[in-house]
């Protein structure tokens, strides 16, 4: 049986980095585990089990032994754009239904009673989307979009006291990026931009037990990315493109460099009976750093610069988490998330739309011998936005609004 749990780890490792893209506020993700998702993220002052390698790794102390976990997210979006033409048409367009898998994986090995080690592979960025191009009225700003990433992360942990336990690690982040857009409203064809691009932060973790409370805080560091990759222009008239100043058809090397933001998290665990236990957590994330996403385009004529401005800024995400075990084999959960939009107004598009969301999470847990299994679902309701007028980024006066996304997620774990 263990024998061929390991082989099945080993194959998932290999795919957990192939897809991992969903809908998110801004384009952070924090479904990192099926009990994690349905806790809201309520992961910071508990961190007890493998997954606290993301959440707050000063948690693995807590864990005996060696433990795997290994699970899927499925996210499902979807919301209407609402727009009005300049002579008061109004259209609305529904997005393409899609599912976008954000899976996870995680080991963890107590070492002895004061140190253990862990390593986590999960996403904390990602993006998902897409619109028919040819009835969508904001197709010159984007019509698809698909930001994925992965996160390898290594983590060391240490008891300090039997109450407190701290935590450091490496994080290796790789991102992939694909946005297709219709090019020009004269000149015809269609504009697609793909790259990919790596970054590197730090993480750590303090973590206290007092009695019947739990406190924990975990960190992830700002990430720089450079990235480098196409812009692919087909479909337009060449003779035409070039009249006007514009790139005619063929691909077209492009860079941009994006700093991610760093994130902290703070929790706090009451158990009022062994049974059940409620937190309460808040995570900062700090997208104050993604000021612009300025693209450098290499053109025949030279270096063209194409200017993105965002100007976000730094949000909180708040949830409370309850957890109650029925008996040794069953437990069940529910949550609420308030995620705050980081989105400048002044700089609104359709690739994010600047909603703030409301998270409801439930889920239950099945243990037997070594084995556990955790399912989830996640009804998010995303806010209505609302679009002004901008003829230079191909974005019509409107609004955003029936933005919701189903998360469905598993978890299987085997502690050795």
């Amino acid at each position: 049986m263990k024998r061929h749990f390991l082989s099945i780890v080993a194959s998932c490792v290999l795919l957990l980095a192939l897809a991992t893209s969903a809908s998110a506020a801004g384009f952070a993700l924090y479904e990192w585990s099926a009990r994690g998702n349905a806790l809201g993220g309520t992961l910071i002052g508990r961190a007890d089990d493998p997954s606290a390698v993301a959440y707050n790794p000063a948690g693995m102390t807590q864990l005996d032994g060696t433990q795997i976990a290994l699970g899927v997210s499925l996210a499902a979006p979807s919301t209407d754009v609402k727009t009005t033409s300049a002579t008061g048409v109004e259209t609305t367009t529904g997005s393409k239904d899609a599912v976008f898998p954000i899976p996870h994986f995680y080991v963890t090995h107590k070492i002895n009673d004061k140190w253990a080690v862990g390593f986590g592979e999960y996403s904390r960025f990602g993006l998902g989307f897409g619109y028919d191009k040819d009835k969508f009225p904001g197709a010159y700003n984007v019509y698809d979009a698909q930001i994925k990433s992965f996160s390898l992360n290594p983590n060391v942990a240490y008891k300090i006291t039997d109450r407190l336990s701290a935590a450091v690690g490496v994080e290796y982040i790789h991102v992939d990026v694909a946005i297709k857009k219709k090019y020009h409203p004269l000149l015809g064809g269609t504009s697609k931009l793909t790259g990919n691009g790596d970054g590197v932060a730090l993480t750590a973790g303090l973590h206290y037990n007092l009695d019947k409370w739990r406190f924990g805080v975990g960190y992830h560091s700002q990430a720089k990315v450079d990235a480098d990759g196409k812009t692919k222009i087909s479909g337009t008239n060449d003779a035409a493109a070039v009249g006007a100043g514009a790139l005619p058809n063929g691909k077209y090397d492009t860079s941009t460099s994006i700093v991610l933001p760093d994130m902290i998290s703070f929790g706090v665990t009451y158990y009022p009976i062994e049974e059940l236990s409620i937190e309460v957590a808040a995570v900062n994330t700090r997208w104050s750093t993604y000021r612009n996403f300025d693209l450098s385009v290499e053109t025949p004529a030279g270096d063209k610069t194409v200017a993105q401005p965002k100007d976000w800024k730094d949000v909180w995400r708040i949830g409370v988490g309850a957890e109650y075990a029925i008996n040794d084999t069953w437990t069940v959960r529910g949550s609420y998330t308030y995620d705050e939009a980081p989105e400048n107004s002044k700089y609104v598009d359709y690739m994010i739309p600047a909603a703030d969301r409301h998270l409801l999470g439930a889920g239950v847990g099945y243990k037997i011998n070594n084995w556990t299994i955790d399912l989830a679902y996640t009804y998010i309701i995303a806010e209505s936005v609302n679009y002004d007028s901008s003829v230079s980024s191909g974005v019509s006066k409107g609004k955003s609004e029936n933005g919701v996304t189903h998360i469905g997620a598993i978890t299987v774990g085997y502690a050795f």
